[in-house]
């Protein structure tokens, strides 16, 4: 069922992608009926929490859809809210099959390497390493940099603690990662818009994990030297910055030019950019091998994504039409009439809190989106999208279920709330210093 699943996805995908160029009415019912069956399909392959989510959202939205006997034009909007994220969370990956290829990450391992008799410099090196590939390959982005350091004596308490607070500095920036695109997205924000917000979140919780390490962590992880080394080529090093830099810039010069949906221009730009850099590496049947076996794993590993993704996006657009939506606006109003402080606060741990005790925060974060009108607030959707973005990295840091604390506590073996723990203190203080930002800026955008 699952290869049914995954080539469904891949359908929908170019259905989607035709759509924006040629709109047709039966194409839209074609791929709102195969985003349907691909719903149903991601719920049976999730997880058994995610699962309990997704089919709770979906009986709760179509009930009222079915109550409210709503229109065919209502129900394609809600089951296709989201599509245009799953098309970014299926094409994205793709990007780690050149890196791969081309053994970028033996140089990568080389360079870091050099820095292991300082812990803060070290630090940096892979917090940086991170910020240059994570961007990307998003969570790819862990098991490439794991494999890079893996064969090394660097402790786990060191690498779960730059791993966890290194990706989560992504989230708040980078247009390929879910969080981003979805809160943008949803905003109406152009992604070029927002970016130098995004990147300043990014620098402050990068500062505040490198002070936080360097003064009080650090003291209490014993670090034995790796002696071997290997040639390190710094073409390739250079290969890969500049790879990284001509894709990003593309993006954001042809996104205020272009009127597809900007995923499509995402993903289009990443099949190509993918394309090219094999040709380049003289890997292309090699790279085609590595498509085919990545397609029939979307939703191995996607699953629990996708789910919760289609779900949130039709629950939000529901509640978004119910008197729910009034409730929740009367408590912000509640709290932005004290200040806008404690409305951009209580945004922050309403959404970290849920994660923690499981409630994914694609849900929570949908929403807020779908139900508050944050102008009617008197808040700029610029300051909304960075508080969002800011509660979606916090929640991925203390949430059980992220995936990124299941990656990282698999790869190293240890417990995730273990790795939690470590991270906890770092948390506390992204809640306060990032909401202090947030409220800062609040007067000046």
């Amino acid at each position: 069922m699952k290869s049914i699943g995954n080539v469904i996805i891949m359908i929908v995908f170019f259905l989607f992608l035709i759509n924006q160029f040629i709109s047709n009415y039966t194409i839209t019912i074609l791929y709102t009926f195969l985003t349907l069956l691909i719903i149903l399909f991601s719920i049976i392959f999730s997880n058994k929490l995610s699962q309990l989510f997704g089919f709770f959202m979906l009986i709760i939205s179509f009930s009222i859809l079915l109550y409210k006997q709503a229109s065919l034009g209502f129900w394609i909007e809600g089951i296709t809210e989201n599509l245009p994220l799953i098309c970014l969370i299926v094409i994205v990956p793709v990007l780690g099959i050149p890196i791969s290829l081309g053994n970028y990450n033996e140089h990568l391992s080389n360079m870091i390497l050099r820095f292991q008799n300082n812990l803060g410099a070290l630090y940096l090196m892979v917090a940086g390493l991170f910020e240059l590939i994570a961007p990307i390959t998003n969570m790819g982005s862990i098991y490439i940099i794991h494999t890079v350091l893996n064969k090394t004596n660097i402790p786990s308490n060191f690498l779960g603690r730059v791993y966890i607070r290194s990706i989560t500095s992504v989230h708040t920036w980078s247009p390929y990662f879910v969080s981003v695109f979805l809160v943008v997205y949803s905003l109406h924000i152009p992604i070029h818009s927002y970016l130098p917000y995004g990147i300043l979140l990014s620098f402050f919780q990068v500062t505040i994990a490198f002070i936080l390490f360097s003064y009080i962590e650090k003291q209490n992880i014993k670090m034995e030297i790796y002696k071997k080394t290997k040639y390190q080529n710094n073409v390739k090093i250079i290969e890969l910055f500049l790879v990284i830099f001509l894709l990003t810039g593309f993006i954001f010069i042809f996104e205020p030019f272009t009127s597809i949906n900007i995923s499509i221009l995402v993903s289009l730009i990443v099949l190509v950019f993918s394309l090219l850099w094999s040709i380049y590496l003289n890997m292309l049947t090699p790279f085609f091998k590595q498509v085919k076996k990545y397609a029939n794993s979307i939703l191995h590993n996607r699953a629990d994504e996708v789910n919760l993704l289609l779900n949130a996006g039709l629950f939000g657009v529901i509640l978004s039409s119910t008197r729910f939506s009034q409730y929740i606006n009367v408590i912000w109003e509640y709290l932005v009439n004290i200040s806008v402080f404690f409305l951009i606060l209580g945004i922050i741990i309403v959404v970290a809190m849920l994660a923690f005790i499981g409630v994914h925060q694609i849900v929570t974060v949908s929403t807020i989106v779908a139900t508050v009108s944050f102008t009617d607030l008197g808040i700029s959707s610029i300051v909304m999208a960075m508080t969002l973005l800011s509660a979606w990295s916090i929640a991925v840091i203390i949430s059980p279920i992220s995936p990124a604390n299941i990656i990282v506590s698999n790869l190293l073996k240890e417990n995730p709330f273990s790795v939690i723990l470590s991270n906890l203190v770092y948390a506390l203080l992204l809640i306060f210093f990032q909401t202090l930002i947030i409220y800062s800026l609040h007067f000046v955008i």
